[in-house]
């Protein structure tokens, strides 16, 4: 289904890219016929211009005639051809500014054989045009007896031409931007909600199977203890309501897990913050995991070297916190699990690290690592049981004490979680 929406979205892109081109071509065609027109009119009335001014005319005359002059000396404010230059490039200047037509142009004169008479202070003989605008001046006829012409070039004619398209180019594309940031929001939101599909059935399936376990264990207990009720064996009975209680135990665990983190991220739970020692905590928590990773012949190792021990911590969360990481890290071991954690202190902050040994973490998953309910795909999901919370449940509490927390990982390299708090 996605595949086919982002192809659909492609196809509209180019279609929408095509109709814009296209509007684009005719309005430079439009804009180049009528900038053409005005040249041509420009070429027009400064020809009769010049016909006109009878000392300009006499000056090109005078020039028509002596083309041998020194070009060295054209521009010189004391010759003659300097006055003529001056005063052509006014009369441009005059009929192109009425047409509201702003481009870098040069013109020259010609006379017999395209000899060239005189030409204006940016004229460039090996870009000029001398075919594109020109105009017979009537005047020499009368004058000289000679063929004067009149060239016009304009240079960057399409900046020009485009920069009289901003109209159409500037909502053009700022429309084209917005559609394209609209379809690819689009295309991230359908992915986003694929991938909570993919998490929340994810939760579901581990949530239904975590579920049933002491369920059915407590379903199980209850009949034996009503048949021992019913044949008077009660020898037992003691045994059995310990095991009921250790399953409804762990039922209500599940049940706090997914209700404690709703209430945190709705603001409904407030931090009961004091000051104390962390490294106090930290050994708190360590002390309930001592005896299930000696069970699993693992090590863990403690090095404390931060000098500033003192925070305003909530002692409950923090303690989870480092069970949490603890937990992850038993449950994600490869074998026997080594286990280090590892704090430091400067001026600034302190640093908590939670080292293993265990499988790593792709790099792929780890951008999702501290999502709600994400879990890290194995083959089955129930390998290793959980709701994909207690990484979640982490950040939440280290960000609520106004910490950070990373993970470096590598696959296959096991995982280090950074925490680390402003002191």
């Amino acid at each position: 289904m996605s595949r086919a929406i982002i192809t659909f979205i492609v196809l509209s892109l180019l279609g929408l890219i095509i109709i814009q081109v296209g509007m684009l071509r005719i309005g430079h065609i439009t804009e180049s016929e009528k900038y053409d027109s005005g040249v041509r009119d420009v070429m027009r009335n400064v020809s009769t211009d010049l016909f006109e001014n009878t000392d300009l005319s006499r000056k090109i005359a005078i020039l028509g005639q002596s083309v041998d002059i020194d070009r060295r000396t054209i521009y010189n404010n004391d010759s003659l051809p300097f006055y003529a230059v001056r005063d052509i490039d006014t009369l441009f200047k005059k009929q192109l500014s009425a047409r509201g037509i702003s481009v870098d142009y040069a013109f020259a004169l010609t006379g017999e054989n395209n000899q060239l008479i005189l030409n204006s202070s940016n004229f460039d003989a090996e870009k000029f045009n001398y075919n594109l605008y020109v105009r017979h001046l009537g005047l020499a006829k009368e004058m000289c007896n000679c063929e004067i012409k009149l060239h016009f070039y304009q240079k960057n004619l399409n900046t020009y031409l485009f920069g009289q398209l901003a109209y159409l180019l500037i909502p053009s594309f700022l429309f084209l931007l917005m559609i394209i940031a609209g379809f690819s929001l689009l295309i991230y939101t359908v992915n986003k909600q694929k991938r909570l599909l993919v998490i929340k059935n994810d939760f579901i399936n581990n949530l239904t199977h975590e579920l049933k376990t002491p369920v059915f264990s407590i379903s199980l207990i209850a009949k034996v203890f009503k048949e021992s009720l019913k044949n008077n064996k009660t020898e037992k009975l003691g045994e059995y309501l310990n095991l009921l209680e250790k399953e409804n135990t762990k039922l209500k665990g599940h049940i706090d897990k997914v209700l404690e983190l709703a209430s945190l991220e709705n603001g409904k739970y407030n931090l009961q913050k004091e000051p104390c020692d962390f490294h106090d905590i930290i050994n708190d928590a360590i002390a309930g995991f001592a005896l299930k990773i000696e069970t699993q012949q693992g090590k863990l190792n403690k090095t404390f070297q931060a000098v500033s021990t003192q925070l305003t911590l909530d002692k409950t969360h923090f303690k989870n916190v480092i069970q949490n990481l603890l937990d992850n890290a038993i449950k994600y071991s490869n074998g026997k699990p080594e286990i280090s954690i590892h704090t430091k202190s400067d001026q600034q902050k302190l640093s908590i690290a939670v080292s293993d040994n265990g499988m790593g973490i792709a790099p792929e998953h780890q951008k999702h690592l501290f999502d709600k309910f994400y879990r890290v795909t194995t083959g089955n999901i129930h390998h290793v049981k959980g709701f994909g919370l207690g990484l979640s449940y982490v950040k939440y509490i280290v960000e609520a004490h106004g910490g950070s927390i990373s993970v470096n990982s590598k696959k296959n390299e096991g995982a280090t979680f950074l925490m680390e708090f402003p002191l």
